[in-house]
């Protein structure tokens, strides 16, 4: 019996890697620059090292999962403004913008734009399957300062993690705001500055011409 709730647990985290390499290798949408506006400057990425690692993942760190439409993501605790509970008639839609941007909320006595993160981060061959925001949002993370919202299903809970449980990315010519995955938790872990910063800028971060598949560290 042990035996076979092992296998069945290495089994699904294999699954999980394989979903994990296909995130990583797929071309991810570009953004309409001309229907994403916010009121907000872009802020500063955070001191990464060399290997694409940042400055907060050198030491042991806390983080808290959050579930976007099925998909666990982790952000760190330093890199984390607050959350509150998603209040559709508190959030000001603004006409003319793409889908995954949901409007203004008021955080901390400013308007904060907030994004439906499960549109952002899905692969483009599971979007089909995401349900409509309406019948899953229940939270937002603000990262950032709290310049962004990040509208999610579900919060889990806060986790302890070592930098060698993190399978960090080595180069990040796609996806940039992925700073790597974490087995164990069957989540992935997001670089908020970045993230931010993509936000604000409005535009998708494409591969190079020519790139190569993104490598990974353990």
């Amino acid at each position: 019996m042990e035996r076979d709730k092992l296998q069945a647990l290495v089994a699904e985290k294999d699954a999980l890697s394989v979903y994990f390499e296909a995130l990583l290798r797929e071309a991810p949408p570009e953004l309409d620059i001309e229907t994403v506006t916010s009121p907000v400057v872009a802020p500063v990425a955070a001191p990464r090292r060399s290997e694409g690692r940042p400055a907060w993942g050198d030491e042991t760190f806390q983080a808290l999962l959050f579930k976007v439409n099925g998909l666990t993501l982790a952000v760190p605790l330093v890199e984390l403004s607050g959350v509150q509970e998603w209040e559709e008639g508190k959030v000001t839609p603004l006409p003319g913008h793409v889908p995954w941007y949901l409007g203004l909320m008021q955080y901390r006595e400013r308007n904060v734009p907030v994004v439906d993160t499960a549109q952002l981060v899905m692969p483009e061959d599971r979007q089909a399957n995401i349900r409509p925001w309406q019948e899953r949002l229940r939270h937002v993370v603000f990262i950032a300062d709290g310049t962004w919202g990040l509208a999610c299903d579900e919060l889990a809970e806060v986790v302890t993690l070592r930098p060698d449980e993190v399978r960090w990315r080595t180069s990040r010519t796609r996806r940039r705001w992925l700073a790597g995955t974490v087995i164990e938790h069957m989540c992935a872990l997001l670089d908020p500055p970045v993230f931010a910063d993509v936000l604000a800028s409005g535009i998708e971060d494409m591969p190079e011409s020519g790139a190569q598949d993104e490598g990974e560290q353990q």
